[in-house]
């Protein structure tokens, strides 16, 4: 397998991929580059690890800030989000279809031009799942290195895709004034700061214990989605505080581009972005065609659909001031039915021998 850029603690290198991603960020705030402070860190820290720079990212403390950005998710969710409940129901069922029909071309892309076995070209061609989809496939007979790199390769894509859809073909402003993603003076009051605390610790061990997918961003979620709809909490997560995390989310995605053997990759990472394409190509029609017919905004369908990650996809959302309660609860059940149905759906057709 190949060696994986990560450091369980802080480290020498850990510190000096935070400080590029610092200064990538700084220099795209400082450009008005969309949602800068991820993008920035994510492509300069990807760049000095793709070049050789001894680059690592802390688990622990990516950990940490998964956490912090579901709380800040949460933070978005209010009284009136369960009346939305119907309605999201049925829109869950579009995100299936767009799962089942997203995996199944993208299952041939990748057996035709990424020239995989069936394992790995199945559990490379869900648009969701790393993790969960690079053990299931090392268990089916995967290969345990291409598998995650095809993920990494899409997210990647669409996180650097997404936000140029939205600035350069349909003018929209990303620069990042809205809550959450601007540099505001906010002054939380010692009760808020021991609500964010108990949600914190509360969501992600309770989540733990029930062996909730993603626990770190789901369990806090969800503790903070409750506080706020009840009103016990109204002020925003501090915007210096989810900085501080969406540099060293960015981060850790750049990191993981150390390593990376070019020669036999070549053809996992190109279909990939052949796969990420037709994902997003589909997104965007399906967002298009769908909308009007469900009184849904479109920017807000476009961004449930896209395979992209919960955190950064909501981040999208912040910015433009779509439903961010409903792109991560769409994103949430994404994950939950790959998560769930993948691997239980993939022996239908394949067994290992």
């Amino acid at each position: 397998m190949i060696p994986s850029p990560v450091n369980r603690g802080f480290s020498l290198e850990v510190f000096m991929a935070l400080a590029a991603g610092a200064i990538g960020g700084a220099i795209f705030y400082s450009l008005h580059i969309p949602l800068p402070w991820m993008l920035g860190s994510m492509i300069v820290v990807a760049i000095g690890a793709a070049s050789g720079a001894p680059f690592k990212r802390s688990m622990t403390l990516r950990r940490v800030m998964l956490i912090v950005m579901g709380l800040l998710l949460g933070s978005f969710f209010d009284g009136e989000t369960l009346s939305h409940l119907g309605t999201w129901s049925a829109l869950a069922v579009i995100v299936s279809l767009y799962v089942v029909a997203m995996t199944i071309s993208s299952l041939g892309f990748f057996r035709r031009v990424g020239d995989m076995n069936l394992p790995t070209a199945y559990f490379s061609s869900t648009p969701g799942g790393l993790g969960a989809m690079t053990i299931a496939g090392e268990d089916a007979g995967g290969d345990n290195q291409l598998i995650p790199i095809a993920h990494m390769i899409r997210i990647f894509c669409v996180v650097i895709a997404v936000p140029a859809y939205l600035t350069f073909v349909l003018d929209m402003d990303l620069t990042g004034r809205s809550r959450g993603i601007a540099i505001d003076i906010i002054n939380p009051a010692l009760h808020d700061w021991v609500m964010w605390l108990s949600c914190a610790i509360l969501g992600f061990f309770g989540a733990r214990s029930i062996r909730l997918p993603f626990a770190e961003v789901l369990g806090p979620m969800l503790a903070s989605a409750a506080v706020y709809s009840l009103e016990w909490i109204t002020v925003p997560i501090p915007a210096l505080i989810t900085i501080m995390a969406q540099v060293v989310i960015g981060t850790s995605i750049g990191a993981q581009f150390a390593n990376l053997r070019r020669g036999h990759l070549m053809r996992t990472v190109s279909a990939s972005i052949g796969s990420t394409a037709l994902m997003l190509i589909g997104a965007v029609l399906l967002s298009r065609w769908v909308s009007p017919l469900v009184h849904v905004d479109p920017m807000s369908l476009l961004l449930a659909l896209v395979p992209g990650g919960l955190v950064e996809m909501s981040l999208i959302a912040i910015s433009i001031h779509a439903d961010t309660a409903f792109v991560g609860a769409m994103h949430i059940w994404r994950i939950f039915l790959i998560v769930l149905s993948a691997p239980l759906l993939f022996r239908l057709f394949w067994r290992r021998p």
